[in-house]
C-alpha cells in the first residue's frame, strides 16, 4: 500500500476519485463502506 500510495499517477487518481465520494447519510461514524439492500440479480 505504501508503494502504491507513493506513485505519481495513483496519487493523481484518488485526487480526481476521492472528492467524488461520499459516506451515506446512513454511515455510522467513521463508517465509508456499508451494505445495500439488493435491489435486483441477474442470474
Amino acid at each position: 500500500m505504501a508503494k502504491m500510495a507513493a506513485d505519481p499517477k495513483t496519487q493523481e487518481w484518488w485526487s480526481v476519485c476521492i472528492p467524488c465520494q461520499k459516506p451515506l447519510d446512513t454511515a455510522k461514524d467513521g463508517e465509508w463502506w456499508i451494505e445495500m439492500e439488493d435491489v435486483f440479480h441477474l442470474d
